[in-house]
């Protein structure tokens, strides 16, 4: 059947009494989907009976059904920012760098070097223009040169770095250069020379 056809059999078959179901089958029998032979059925029935069957609205079809989809990937998307950032915080110590971190450090390589001193503090980056590592809020910096490990910082207020050599069986070597000193136990040196206003510390393998 064409449509004006099908149109004038539902017309008939609603004026017999037939339910919504037997006409929306036969719609579908003719190949329309189901969601077309509800709105079809519809549309008819208003025409016919306008004072008891309400107008068919169509749906909206520019509104946006990807809202809540984005609402919910935003709101993912800042907890995991959170997440990560309180985890961060947790893994950094925000303490100043020991010996037994630069020999760890040598140990490891330069590949972790930035992941591993972002956990003792905050803030280190690899400045490839120098070929360095830097914590410009902390005002420090850490290279390799001639297979040393060398660490600049500001001038050190206490002894804690000199202390810790000591306790950890490094042995203080006599060194002749004003402000420097030299601490070595039997696999590592650690020389120490301070100026005005920084501290540089490297570390050799013996």
């Amino acid at each position: 059947m064409d449509k004006q056809q099908i149109i004038e059999q539902i017309k008939w078959m609603i004026a017999d009494g037939n339910s919504d179901h037997e006409i929306e089958a036969l719609l579908v029998g003719e190949g329309l989907a189901r969601a077309e032979a509800k709105r079809t059925l519809a549309i008819i029935k208003h025409e016919l009976f306008p004072d008891e069957y309400p107008e068919f609205i169509e749906p909206d079809k520019r509104r946006n059904y990807w809202w809540p989809v984005l609402l919910t990937l935003a709101a993912i998307f800042t907890l995991g920012i959170l997440y990560y950032h309180h985890q961060h915080e947790l893994n950094t110590a925000e303490r100043e760098i020991t010996p037994a971190d630069m020999i760890l450090l040598m140990k490891a390589g330069p590949g972790v070097y930035t992941t591993e001193l972002n956990k003792i503090n905050s803030g280190w980056v690899f400045d490839q223009d120098k070929d360095r590592w830097e914590n410009k809020k902390r005002k420090t910096a850490l290279a390799i040169r001639m297979e040393q490990l060398l660490y600049m910082c500001p001038v050190l207020h206490d002894h804690s770095f000199q202390d810790y050599l000591e306790s950890h069986d490094f042995r203080d070597i006599i060194y002749g250069k004003p402000g420097s000193k030299i601490y070595q136990n039997n696999e590592f040196m650690f020389t120490i020379q301070t100026n005005g206003a920084y501290t540089m510390i490297s570390l050799a393998n013996r």
